[in-house]
């Protein structure tokens, strides 16, 4: 009772495996590409809407409380620094931070 190898059925059952395989795995990277661009994408909406909100007297993160009050005569058009801790949908993301990873080996990876 020798045997030269698997049988066949079981050959061929590899070989579907192995191509189910490659194209899940080939699907979950488009996912995370996908994923890591919608996130990217937040955090520059975020950034522009903090930017564009942050000298009208307010916004959903730090509030409206200088909304309706007039601006001091002495007004600086400083930029107003917008800190991570001001981010909050980008924050709350549990993929965020392998994200922006991914997105900066994607774009080292393209230069």
């Amino acid at each position: 009772m020798s045997q030269s190898g698997p049988p066949a059925d079981a050959k061929q059952a590899q070989a579907a495996a192995l191509q189910e395989l490659e194209a899940a795995q080939k699907k979950k990277r488009a996912i995370d590409t996908n994923l890591a661009n919608l996130e990217h994408s937040i955090y520059a909406f975020e950034g522009s809407y903090l930017d564009e909100t942050a000298a009208s007297g307010g916004n959903i993160i730090k509030g409206f409380d200088n909304y309706l009050k007039p601006p001091p005569s002495n007004v600086n058009k400083k930029k107003i620094e917008v800190t991570e801790a001001d981010r909050l949908f980008s924050t709350s993301s549990g993929t965020y931070q392998q994200s922006l990873a991914a997105k900066k080996q994607q774009d080292q990876s393209l230069e």
